[in-house]
């Protein structure tokens, strides 16, 4: 179980650590926006997702969700309509590559006690289930911040 939550905790604190300095220094937070969470989803989770590979995308998605509200609400101070729309442009990147990275896993990250066929076809629904989910729950509540 430790072996499992200390990354999870691990990404976490690099967003949470990414946007304090992005509240000092704007053009981190820029940059960091598009590429932390991707290098969280894809290099810090790797062995994450023979474990429990559901609960990983998940927690990939939310860590997209949190980067955006902690950038909306935190960083650069105070927002206007091009501030939004630069952030808004970064979020639908990191998005795009956790989502690209979480299907290439969900095609190579699978345990060897079930049938391959099967486990990558729950795997791919899945990261497009939770990828809905959460594209619409930014759509919905995080694009007006």
């Amino acid at each position: 179980m430790m072996k499992f939550a200390s990354p999870f905790l691990l990404g976490f604190i690099l967003i949470i650590v990414s946007n304090i300095i992005g509240h000092y220094k704007p053009s981190f937070s820029l940059m960091a926006t598009a590429v932390l969470p991707f290098i969280i989803v894809g290099i810090l989770n790797t062995k994450l997702y023979k474990i429990n590979f559901l609960l990983t995308v998940m927690y990939g998605y939310v860590i997209i969700l949190f980067n955006d509200w902690l950038v909306r609400v935190y960083a650069w101070g105070i927002h206007n309509q091009l501030k939004k729309d630069v952030i808004l442009l970064l979020s639908v990147i990191a998005f795009i590559l956790c989502s690209g990275c979480m299907l290439i896993f969900s095609f190579t990250r699978t345990a060897t006690v079930e049938k391959k066929t099967v486990t990558r076809l729950k795997n791919s629904i899945s990261v497009v289930v939770c990828g809905a989910f959460a594209a619409a729950f930014y759509f919905v509540f995080l694009i007006e911040l």
